[in-house]
């Protein structure tokens, strides 16, 4: 039990976390306009949150053994009348194991338009080779991501990392711990089109919980920039609460949660996503 309690607070302190962030987002009081060919520090309003994995550094899962494991997830929203909206997401995950090697692969893709405007059309594809001796692991990253809520017309992260289990038993339950050193390149889609470098370090918890048909787990990233920890950041979770209701097909409540401190104009630096839909597996 002491683990779910930590699970606990874990999710009380990231809600709070998220709280504070979105209390950020309130219009500046100078009302001072900054061009779109500069990457600002954005205080618009809340964008309507994206879906899918948080960037850099998802891990899918681990498998244990030798073998091939698919997971499969989708969600969907349409509304007529005073609002109309689309909104459609689905995310896929693979790995492969064999030996002391893991070959895991993501991708989630997000689309909604509400009133007729594009709204969100979101795309990640990430895969974290690792391989493991006892309780360590040696990481290698790469990730390709456009987002039109974010305005990045393109993101490529390369990099790699070392984690470190901290808990784990019998039941599946894990706490780990990871850093990693990531090399990221941003193309935005703005008028003229803007570009940027940065260097960040990567600070992951990864947390799961297994008690009879009902499992959790959590995600939480922190990615400061090297040349400026206090002003280039970003900070994601991921939080999955899942309901087994046959031997591959579990009911997922997500929340998923990204902030961003440097942001082109007109676009939030926080962002959030609770949905509820179906996945499967394949696998063991």
């Amino acid at each position: 039990m002491k683990i779910w309690k930590i699970f606990g607070l874990l999710i009380g302190w990231l809600g709070l976390l998220a709280s504070l962030a979105a209390h950020a987002q309130e219009p500046d009081s100078t009302g001072t306009a900054v061009p779109d060919s500069a990457v600002v520090n954005s205080a618009g309003s809340i964008a309507p949150p994206p879906a899918g994995l948080p960037s850099a550094e998802f891990e899918t899962y681990n498998v244990d053994g030798t073998g091939v494991r698919y997971t499969a997830a989708l969600t969907g929203i349409y509304t007529t009348g005073t609002v109309e909206r689309v909104y459609f997401s689905t995310s896929h995950t693979g790995g492969f194991t064999a030996g002391h090697w893991q070959f895991p692969a993501a991708l989630s893709y997000s689309y909604g338009r509400q009133d007729g405007a594009l709204r969100e059309r979101e795309l990640l594809l990430l895969s974290t080779p690792d391989y493991r001796i006892r309780r360590w692991k040696f990481y290698a990253l790469g990730e390709f991501e456009t987002s039109n809520l974010r305005a990045i017309d393109r993101r490529v992260v390369t990099g790699g990392g070392v984690g470190y289990q901290l808990y784990a038993d019998t039941l599946n339950n894990e706490l780990a711990l990871s850093t990693f050193l990531l090399d990221e390149r941003t193309d935005y889609n703005t008028e003229p089109d803007f570009s940027r470098h940065v260097v960040r370090n990567s600070t992951r918890l990864k947390l799961r919980l297994n008690r009879g048909v009902v499992s959790a787990s959590e995600l939480f990233f922190y990615q400061p920039s090297l040349r400026n920890p206090g002003g280039d950041y970003r900070m994601n979770s991921a939080t999955v609460l899942a309901f087994k209701l046959y031997q591959h097909l579990a009911l997922n409540l997500a929340y998923s949660f990204s902030y961003e401190s440097v942001v082109v104009q007109n676009r939030a630096r926080a962002n959030g996503t609770l949905s509820v839909g179906f996945a499967y597996s394949t696998g063991k």
